[in-house]
């Protein structure tokens, strides 16, 4: 088994980050996992992960130091304790971890929806301006002056719950201030003010 990111939000195949969670040994080395038949066996009894039966120290088998959520993209989490009598309680926080990799991984790659829209939304803006404009309709610069300033209004509300939504997400300033493209000062400064007091506890 494994936990595929934004798989479902339309990111392409290339985008798409898996997750693992697996054992680490007295060496500190994780241990190796076989996809299928590790992923068979695990729901076939009922348990999260191979590491839970595989690495429990029982019968002669190695007993996990620990556990970590490793990427198919080459990324290690830190190593976290090994909850053998509750495994799916390592599983919050492992899986927190790893969204949080994805998501800063990602941010750059628009889903196919996105890429689409703004597309869409680009095509549109050149026929009001008088660029390719179907049939015999005239350009509307002033509708296309109009929603512009709209859409700009709406883009800064929406720019300010993205913001807020990461803040409570558990993202620093520094996280958040890469993909608005502004120093962690200048986006602190601008909305640290207008967060709630629960999410600005977040530093």
């Amino acid at each position: 088994m494994a936990w595929e990111y934004a798989y479902s939000a339309g990111t392409s195949e290339d985008d798409v980050h898996e997750g693992l969670v697996v054992a680490v040994l007295s060496d500190g080395a994780d241990a190796k996992y076989d996809t299928w038949e590790d992923g068979e066996e695990s729901d076939k009894r009922g348990l999260n992960w191979a590491w839970s039966f595989k690495y429990d120290g029982n019968e002669g088998r190695r007993k996990a130091h620990g556990v970590r959520v490793i990427c198919a993209c080459g990324w290690r989490g830190a190593r976290r304790p090994a909850d053998f009598a509750d495994p799916s309680a390592c599983d919050k926080q492992l899986r927190q971890e790893w969204d949080r990799h994805c998501e800063l991984s990602l941010y750059r790659k628009p889903t196919r929806r996105l890429r689409q829209l703004i597309s869409e939304l680009e095509e549109v803006f050149d026929e009001l301006n008088g660029g390719k404009t179907p049939g015999r309709e005239p350009a509307r610069p002033l509708l296309a002056a109009y929603m512009a300033a709209t859409l700009q209004r709406d883009l800064d509300a929406w720019q300010m719950d993205a913001v807020r939504a990461a803040r409570k997400g558990g993202f620093s300033w520094d996280e958040i201030a890469g993909p608005l493209s502004m120093s962690k000062q200048s986006a602190h400064e601008k909305f640290a003010k207008r967060i709630p007091e629960d999410a600005e506890e977040l530093m």
